[in-house]
């Protein structure tokens, strides 16, 4: 039975901290190191951690009709996981990573079109909340409330493109993931598909620059390391808390959190301001996202 015990509570909880450590990593990754080798640094040290898991729940299933879904996985998760070291690197994390709060409600709208799934009264009320703290979220300081003003304040955020990219893939991700769980162990489809990357960034990297191209500089070990054990570890109270709660519920506290994380990773790390729009912005998504899942 799934219920929200202080077991769930817990996991979630911790899930939700690891992955907001994991973007404070990926954000903390020096610039000499390029897109690319950060990547393939971060999917092969979080390879280790993932085989791990794979040991621990002894599920190694793997059937023959995993291998179209999963080669779409992996390019979808390529591209996701690109953009958005790309977009956090452009822009301040706190005005990046709430951009990921429009994941479920992306991922619900899709079903409506794809499955004929569509949201109920209470989740599009939820979801035109999300949108409102968006809105708020990206209101100049300098005033101009009006939705053209906001609009381009929002373009003008180097990261912001990019960022809708990571939220449009992560979003066609799940009906994929579901695709392929149904042919292989959860734990096994979480390491095939960092094997993948990594080799095809590996393979990508001495293809553009040689064996130097593999050499990362000295200042992004730590924070590589830091992100890959987080990730790791992330990844793995996720799938712990899915067997004991309820999807939504994990995921409400995942990005929730994630939310007042990146404000304040942002400020206490990278001196990003924190502003009126932030917080009343983070706080109305916050509500709008507890509406979406809880429902």
């Amino acid at each position: 039975m799934l219920t929200l015990g202080l077991p769930a509570l817990t996991l979630s909880i911790g899930c939700a901290v690891a992955y907001s450590a994991a973007d404070y990593f990926r954000k903390a990754i020096p610039l000499s190191a390029s897109a690319p080798l950060a990547l393939f640094y971060a999917f092969v040290l979080e390879t280790p951690v993932l085989a791990a898991w794979l040991l621990v729940s002894g599920d190694i299933r793997l059937t023959a009709d995993y291998v179209w879904p999963g080669l779409v996985a992996a390019l979808i998760g390529l591209g996701a996981n690109m953009f958005f070291i790309i977009a956090v690197r452009r822009s301040p994390l706190s005005l990046m990573v709430p951009l990921l709060a429009l994941i479920p409600v992306t991922t619900t709208l899709l079903g409506g079109a794809a499955l004929g799934e569509w949201p109920k009264p209470l989740q599009g009320v939820g979801i035109v909340t999300v949108v409102v703290g968006l809105f708020i979220l990206y209101i100049p300081t300098d005033g101009g409330f009006h939705p053209l003003h906001v609009w381009r304040h929002f373009l003008r955020e180097p990261g912001a493109r990019p960022m809708i990219g990571v939220v449009t893939l992560w979003s066609l991700s799940p009906p994929v993931d579901k695709v392929c769980v149904a042919a292989s162990s959860v734990g096994m489809h979480g390491l095939l598909q960092l094997m993948i990357l990594w080799i095809t960034l590996g393979g990508w990297l001495l293809f553009r620059g040689g064996p130097r191209a593999l050499i990362a500089p000295r200042a992004a070990w730590k924070p590589l390391i830091g992100g890959a054990l987080a990730a790791g570890l992330a990844y793995g109270l996720q799938l712990a808390a899915y067997k004991i709660a309820l999807v939504g519920i994990v995921e409400l506290f995942k990005r929730s959190i994630g939310l007042v994380s990146a404000l304040i990773f942002g400020r206490a790390y990278f001196q990003e301001k924190i502003t009126g729009p932030k917080i009343a912005g983070i706080a109305v998504m916050a509500a709008g996202l507890a509406i979406v899942l809880a429902n």
